[in-house]
């Protein structure tokens, strides 16, 4: 694995988001994008601008999170709580604690933001101002049946009063709509978000073990939505890496595996909870958008540049040797042992762990439905046999990884009420 740009890492979870729902699309990269043009016009250090983008580009991860219904996003609302909630997800990454702050105040007035102190600098706070009005801005241009013009959205921002935001942004915002810059750039959805940043942005780069670090902790973001699936991606990572090391993968591949096993249902941000928290059988149509998730995950890495090899992996945990899987039918001269092994890594971490529903299966069951599919030419026979010949150890080892991820969900839970 290679470095990766922060800011790509960041736009591609950021366009996962968007699959949520219509009325939101794009409402992320546009917020992202007239963030970090409003702080450059006032005059913010590249150094906070990357902290403001990745506030922007993230702001409501809070609201995903709790399946809140965004088609009607109002500030008439009561939006507090997903601040909050998006506030307790990213504070504890280091690349995303400042940004974190800003998620917290978003739709917090500047009136009362001027009285915080304790809280953190007064720049934080501004850049948190700057969130909530590209928030604003974007939702008085595409909320509702029709939005509004362009000119009436610089009219409304224009009688904005000070109390809710700071002078020095409405002068900015007149400055650079006046100038024909803003709109242009907040509004090409064509071209890719990496052309339209300095590269001073572009240059904050993570390492692969920072990058696995940040995929971990993201985890919680995709996996706790849902109490049927609160572990599912770490106990799937974790089992994925010890099949690649059985396999004779090298220390590189493995790491690579783990970033695969932690982001592969990433795409589950588009899936509503209530069908991922269904307990009887879905239809057809419900069975269709839960499997679209596979779709979702590659578009959203493959957009990542330098984690090709890792989307495939990711995205393929539903493909099957015998060409049955989905969500492209691959046959078996089409997949690569990292695809094979995150597909048998998936089958038995979901099979082996208890669901709020029902109890894990047993080892014998277990060994016998992974010995049915690998029969089948569903599995690879391969590696079903490394799974069965070290099932203790790694079933020991996944059941480990998933109690410590469930006491995070639930101390996540309980802090949300």
């Amino acid at each position: 694995m290679e470095d990766v740009s922060l800011i790509d890492l960041a736009c591609g979870i950021s366009t996962a988001l968007d699959y949520i729902s219509p009325t939101v699309t794009g409402h992320h990269r546009r917020v992202g994008l007239a963030s970090a043009a409003l702080g450059s016009r006032v005059g913010i250090k590249p150094s906070s601008l990357v902290d403001l983008l990745l506030a922007g580009l993230l702001h409501d991860i809070g609201a995903f999170s709790m399946d809140l219904a965004l088609d009607g996003l109002s500030f008439d609302a009561d939006l507090e709580q997903h601040a909050v909630v998006g506030y307790r997800l990213l504070r504890d990454h280091p690349f995303l604690e400042r940004a974190s702050r800003m998620v917290l105040y978003h739709h917090t007035s500047w009136k009362d933001l001027r009285v915080i102190r304790q809280e953190g600098d007064r720049e934080t706070l501004l850049l948190a101002n700057i969130v909530n009005l590209a928030d604003r801005v974007d939702i008085l241009r595409r909320v509702g049946t029709k939005g509004r013009e362009r000119a009436e959205v610089e009219a409304a921002v224009a009688g904005f009063s000070s109390d809710l935001y700071a002078r020095e942004l409405i002068e900015a915002f007149r400055e650079l709509t006046e100038g024909g810059v803003f709109w242009p750039l907040v509004e090409d959805m064509d071209r890719p978000v990496r052309e339209m940043l300095s590269q001073s942005l572009l240059d904050v780069r993570i390492s692969p073990d920072q990058l696995i670090d940040f995929s971990s902790f993201f985890t919680r973001i995709i996996d706790f939505r849902s109490r049927h699936t609160a572990t599912h991606s770490a106990g799937v990572a974790e089992t994925a890496v010890l099949l690649a090391r059985l396999a004779g993968m090298d220390e590189s591949e493995q790491k690579a595996m783990r970033l695969a096993g932690n982001l592969h249902d990433i795409g589950k941000l588009a899936v509503p909870t209530s069908l991922l928290d269904k307990q009887g059988a879905l239809d057809d149509d419900e069975y269709t958008r839960v499997k679209d998730h596979a779709t979702v995950s590659a578009e959203v890495l493959r957009a990542i540049p330098g984690l090709a090899e890792v989307a495939d992996w990711a995205a393929q945990h539903h493909e099957r040797l015998n060409g049955k899987g989905y969500p492209l039918g691959l046959t078996e001269k089409e997949l690569s042992l990292g695809s094979r092994i995150m597909q048998v890594a998936d089958v038995h971490t979901a099979i082996t762990e208890d669901r709020p529903y029902r109890k894990g299966m047993t080892r014998e069951r277990t060994v016998s439905v992974l010995r049915s599919m690998a029969d089948n030419g569903f599995l690879d026979v391969d590696i079903v046999n490394l799974v069965i010949e070290n099932h203790d150890h790694l079933d020991a080892v996944r059941a480990m990884v998933q109690s410590r991820a469930l006491s995070e969900f639930r101390r996540f839970t309980e802090a949300n009420g």
